[in-house]
């Protein structure tokens, strides 16, 4: 349970709110990897544009399409940033390679900010041992964060309940480039 009396000082609850109502499997690290690509982006994890494709390519190939599943997802309070979910975008007449420009320049243009994220991750953290956000234990929440903070706040894979539940399949893409590249200009918000 979320209680949404303090958005207006965090408003990444409203996010999460919406994310536990679509992933009630959703762990801390899971909270956690939400918070880092809404508001750190998808840059750190490319290396190489070269390397991007040919996993991206990788990736894609064996999905099977999910025409009923949601395209779009918003990570961001603001929804500038969206999760692609790639099953859906596979049962779209359109070839994987067409996202990768939108993919790469979303990558270039939202850069994060360590700072904001781990205020943002603190808040999130304040508000369970407030009892704003009643889902997660306080002393799992605790565990979780001191780990992170050792490991400096790192980008974290999901956990294993969430992948084995939803086998998450996505890439993030600008709510605008979104719109440019013809997939809409708004998803699950």
């Amino acid at each position: 349970m979320i209680l949404l009396n303090s958005t207006t000082h965090f408003p990444m609850l409203t996010t999460l709110q919406q994310h536990l109502a679509w992933y009630p499997f959703m762990e801390p690290r899971d909270v956690y990897k939400l918070f880092y690509q809404g508001i750190m982006g998808s840059e750190y994890l490319i290396t190489s544009s070269q390397g991007f494709i040919d996993y991206l390519s990788e990736e894609f190939e064996p999905l099977q399409p999910d025409p009923t599943g949601q395209l779009l997802e918003s990570i961001r309070p603001n929804q500038s940033l969206f999760r692609i979910n790639l099953r859906p975008y596979k049962a779209l007449p359109q070839p994987v390679d067409l996202l990768v420009p939108a993919l790469l320049e979303t990558a270039r243009v939202f850069l994060g900010n360590l700072g904001a994220f781990r205020a943002a991750w603190m808040n999130f953290v304040l508000a369970c041992e407030k009892g704003q956000v009643r889902r997660f234990d306080v002393g799992e929440i605790n565990r979780f964060t001191a780990w992170v903070d050792g490991s400096g706040f790192l980008a974290v894979h999901h956990s294993e309940a969430y992948s084995l539940e939803y086998q998450p399949a996505y890439r993030l893409i600008s709510a605008h480039l979104a719109a440019q590249a013809g997939l809409g200009s708004v998803g699950r918000a």
